[in-house]
């Protein structure tokens, strides 16, 4: 299948192309040679292909294809470019992007890329922004086709704006080999020092090869006795006796005296320039080894680790999302106690536009928001026999064959995250392009989703214990005191009633005349999988792809934070072999905590995912000794309200602490006193020295505990021995008794 965002590499020419823009109807898409627009100022109009001539290319056996890796930060958010200090970058996207809003629009990329262009409105534009601006609009032509290019062939999204090429300033900076007319001074001070008070010079390769050696001459073994501990200053300074300054000989009466003479200031390195170049050859693990040795810190200082059908040409061309708040209440699964509810859940549900097969859902807590359909989305992309596996259902490859990335995504507008994040993130990890749910779709569009709520609301739901009828009796019980089935055993439920929907709707009326003339089934699931095969040519099978890139393509950024034993996001620690072998752990433990941006899958707390600025996806798992962690394999919610309770828990252990504490103090109040009374009246010790005759007390007092365990022993020996004596013994009152009654 084509689509946009496919890589196109020839690996005999070398030839780099990626799919800018695909017309399913024209069967054309427009290509961009990404050797020339990767590096090039001025970027030209990608050309257009016919899908014949592509696929031609494609069956070559040299010809290889996939997603084509755009730069990382076109699919971060604003926060976190902020964050990176990208802010300039920003600036730069948004004024670019403010001047060229107008051609943007859809309607205006497809008349410039396949029909016969947009001339007249990049004349009136021109026009418009020289009469408001004359002396800082664009004077040509060529500037606005440029830009409006840059965004074509970078994803069509405002990300594409980005100079992301600015990232390299400064990585290729000329750095002489010794001191000279061409040694420039880096640094807010000026080249040539007119903004610093300090005049030293630039750095070299000479001196920092010296202060390499100077390094290895301290660290040396064979200097331990002078140099004891590592230290930057010290370092520093016997850089500057053997390279900054001249030693001087007098003989004064027979005397010989050495002594140092400092170089002037312009032809030595200032102090902050030695401390900086001297931490770049030793970072802060490397100083910590040599201050305390490999074996102390292995012991003390390493880190420690114990997801409307017109203009729809066929099935996931678009994929359609909407919620609503269930007409049911959700059993607390961690109280057994008592029915305790976890309130409404929020039902959030994907179909295919075409067939109207629901191919995902979610189920949350908050929203309705993008947050949730981005959840949906995501599961809408996932192999649904390994989801309904995590809730105990069963199911086989056909039973709902689900899958697939769509071209198209139509959303409600996100409060939380602006449609310029969303379609930035969609358009250049995976090519789907999202729209905005209310400007595009009409009412009668919205109504495919209205109609599956309402569907399995009145089927289903209204039939579970906790359902809310539609009209509730006066002075009955509350249905959230009737809540029945937990978060998983919904999840369940649902499973089974989505796939009897897919399988058994009549969808007669949406038929085309190949579906017609092959006689399929009237199901969705039907007309879902033969509209797959002819009109979309397979479809794009999700399974295929990254797991990280769905996820990184749909959900919502997040930070997590790196600390030195795991990576924790809302209370939860998570682990990476990737994030080990980075050094993050080790990093976060000598410098501190630090934030990267995650996404997580709300409906499921085992994992969270992150992509690195190299644009590789990471999968992070939650820390389990022994999977005994409470927090394993469950929806986020019933997670969040979990570690409140704890946080009631400690609360309460705090204040029971404090209670024990303050009596156990009073007992122990009463020994001090009691032994305080016994020496009283003894004279106040002035010794200094240890005592003697200290073993030998030890010995008495041994001895004596001795005796009083003896005298003890004894006298219940005694007791016992008197104790039997009188039940044993015949008295003479007995004796006369006996003879009376004989």
């Amino acid at each position: 299948m084509i689509y946009v965002g496919q890589k196109i590499y020839d690996s005999e020419t070398s030839q780099l192309l990626r799919v800018c823009h695909v017309n399913y109807q024209l069967k054309l898409a427009v290509i961009a040679d990404m050797n020339i627009a990767g590096s090039a100022d001025n970027i030209s109009k990608p050309e257009i292909w016919n899908f014949n001539s592509i696929e031609i290319l494609i069956k070559k056996k040299s010809v290889q294809t996939s997603q084509y890796e755009l730069p990382a930060e076109f699919s971060f958010s604003d926060k976190f470019l902020i964050q990176e200090g990208r802010q300039k970058w920003l600036d730069r996207r948004d004024k670019k992007y403010q001047i060229i809003k107008s051609l943007t629009a859809e309607s205006h990329i497809t008349q410039y890329l396949y029909y016969g262009g947009i001339a007249s409105e990049v004349e009136l534009l021109l026009e418009a922004n020289l009469a408001t601006n004359p002396d800082k609009a664009w004077k040509t032509k060529g500037a606005y086709y440029n830009t409006l290019n840059r965004y074509i062939v970078f994803g069509c999204n405002i990300n594409a704006l980005l100079p992301f090429k600015l990232k390299n300033t400064g990585s290729n900076y000329f750095l002489p080999a010794t001191p000279g007319v061409e040694n420039v001074k880096r640094g807010r001070g000026g080249a040539d020092n007119r903004n610093s008070r300090s005049k030293s010079i630039g750095v070299t390769q000479l001196q920092k090869d010296n202060l390499k050696a100077v390094v290895a001459f301290v660290k040396a073994d064979k200097n331990k006795e002078h140099f004891p501990k590592f230290s930057f200053k010290k370092t520093a300074e016997v850089y500057q006796n053997l390279f900054e300054s001249s030693e001087v000989e007098r003989d004064v009466d027979g005397v010989v005296s050495r002594t140092y003479v400092p170089y002037e200031e312009s032809a030595c390195l200032s102090d902050e320039q030695l401390r900086y170049h001297l931490k770049q050859i030793i970072d802060k693990t490397s100083y910590l080894k040599i201050q305390h040795g490999h074996i102390v810190y292995e012991k003390d200082h390493a880190d420690r680790q114990g997801s409307a059908h017109e203009g729809v040409i066929g099935a996931t061309y678009r994929y359609e999302t909407d919620a609503t708040v269930l007409d049911t209440y959700i059993r607390y699964p961690f109280d057994t106690t008592g029915r305790l509810s976890m309130g409404r859940p929020v039902f959030y549900i994907v179909i295919d536009v075409f067939s109207t097969m629901i191919v995902g859902f979610y189920v949350g807590f908050d929203g309705p928001n993008w947050t949730g359909a981005s959840q949906a989305l995501v599961n809408a992309c996932s192999d649904k026999v390994e989801f309904a596996a995590r809730y105990g259902v069963e199911l086989k490859e056909g039973d709902w064959p689900a899958y697939y990335v769509p071209v198209q995504v139509t959303v409600d507008n996100g409060t939380e995250h602006t449609n310029k994040v969303i379609a930035s993130a969609l358009s250049s990890e995976i090519g789907v392009r999202g729209y905005n749910f209310t400007a595009v779709f009409r009412g009668d569009a919205k109504g495919t989703v209205e109609s599956k709520f309402n569907c399995l609301n009145k089927q289903a739901i209204h039939f579970v214990p906790g359902a809310i009828p539609e009209a509730a009796p006066r002075g009955e019980q509350h249905q959230s005191n009737q809540s029945l089935l937990d978060y998983d055993s919904l999840i369940a439920f649902l499973i089974h009633e989505i796939i009897h929907h897919n399988n058994s709707a009549d969808r007669l009326k949406r038929f085309d005349i190949n579906a017609v003339r092959n006689g399929i089934d009237i199901t969705p699931q039907a007309l879902f999988l033969h509209s797959l095969s002819k009109e979309m040519n397979g479809g794009r099978d999700a399974r295929k792809e990254d797991a990280g890139r769905i996820h990184w393509a749909f959900l919502p950024e997040e930070e997590a934070s790196v600390r030195e034993n795991g990576i924790y996001l809302k209370g939860l620690v998570y682990y990476s072999d990737f994030a080990k072998q980075a050094g993050w752990f080790t990093k976060a433990k000598h410098t501190g905590a630090f934030k990267i941006p995650v996404k997580r899958p709300r409906d499921w707390s085992s994992n969270i995912w992150h992509k690195t600025t190299a644009g590789q996806y990471v999968r992070f798992d939650l820390k389990s000794v022994n999977g005994e962690s409470p927090f394993v394999a469950t929806h986020w919610e019933p997670v969040l309200h979990l570690l409140e309770q704890f946080k009631d828990k400690r609360h309460q252990n705090k204040i029971n602490a404090k209670r024990l504490r303050l009596f156990k103090d009073g007992l122990q109040a009463k020994i001090m006193e009691y032994n305080q009374g016994q020496i009283e009246l003894a004279p106040k010790n002035t010794r200094i020295s240890i005592q003697p005759g200290i073993k030998g007390r030890q010995a008495t007092y041994k001895a004596v505990e001795k005796l009083i365990h003896a005298i003890e022993m004894h006298e219940e020996l005694m007791d016992e021995t008197r104790l039997s004596d009188c039940s044993g013994r015949i008295t003479e009152q007995d004796d006369l008794d006996n003879e009376m009654n004989s």
